[in-house]
């Protein structure tokens, strides 16, 4: 594995597994989290013939950060779209989890060309007054800081916080999320203001406007995915496949990674390119 930035303004940075490999797999990591939460998945891959590329977006992780803030789907998907066109990839699958699911989703329908087929897992179809009101909850906590990086890695939690995830990878997820501040203390490794560009895209519409083929993951019990709006979702263009994973939560690229290898490994075996 190789840690990597493509040049420009923003700066991104990605790691990289197999850089030989034959068949390009771009990773999208959610809000406020990073590219190392696909480290299982890539790491579960392998022997695959396959050169696997996990993103930071835009203010996420090493990548920078942006003033004015500008954290919307549109914007994440011009960061995928920088990756694919500065290395020169060759219709990648792009996979995202969560909101880069709805990042891969802009890019499917603004650029195409740039993508053979896509994989959005457990994204927010719809909205819900409950949604709305957790995601008003997530922008108004406060920033906090931490003196020393092991009462940091305590205090981390998952929102939301559930699932059965190995204590070894959630610590580890603990560690790559935190940075340290100018004062020495450690705090989140995102910029919070991409709490507030979340919503710029109206994701049922643009499925309805795909033209590239899409396999939609559904965890089981899934509170930001609903059974009825994946399902609608499907029924909506003939090219979305939908397929839900039993007793799995939003998580799920954590919780069982091995799972959502395989699953990447048949959809591409159904879209070879």
């Amino acid at each position: 594995m190789n840690s990597r930035t493509v040049p420009g303004s923003p700066r991104l940075h990605y790691l990289e597994w197999n850089p030989r490999g034959a068949g390009p797999l771009i990773l999208v990591h959610g809000n406020s989290a990073n590219a190392w939460w696909w480290r299982w998945v890539a790491e579960a891959l392998e022997g695959a013939n396959l050169r696997i590329l996990a993103l930071d977006l835009r203010g996420h992780g090493d990548s920078e950060w942006v003033r004015p803030p500008d954290y919307s789907p549109h914007a994440y998907a011009k960061d995928i779209a920088r990756l694919v066109e500065t290395l020169k990839l060759d219709l990648p699958l792009v996979a995202g989890h969560s909101m880069g699911g709805i990042a891969a989703i802009a890019l499917a329908v603004a650029q195409p060309r740039l993508a053979r087929a896509i994989i959005a897992i457990d994204i927010a179809v719809t909205s819900s007054s409950r949604r709305n009101r957790y995601l008003r909850h997530l922008q108004a906590l406060p920033t906090v800081t931490y003196l020393d990086l092991a009462t940091a890695k305590a205090k981390y939690r998952l929102m939301p916080a559930e699932g059965e995830i190995a204590p070894e990878v959630l610590a580890e997820v603990a560690e790559r999320s935190l940075m340290r501040t100018a004062n020495g203390r450690y705090t989140m490794k995102f910029d919070r203001e991409s709490f507030f560009g979340s919503d710029g895209l109206d994701v049922a519409a643009a499925i309805r406007e795909l033209k590239v083929p899409m396999l939609l993951v559904r965890a089981g019990h899934s509170r930001i995915l609903t059974a009825e709006a994946a399902e609608a979702a499907q029924q909506a263009n003939h090219l979305v496949k939908m397929v839900a994973i039993p007793d799995m939560h939003h998580h799920l690229i954590l919780e069982q990674p091995a799972a959502i290898a395989g699953l990447i490994m048949e959809y591409l075996r159904e879209h070879p390119g």
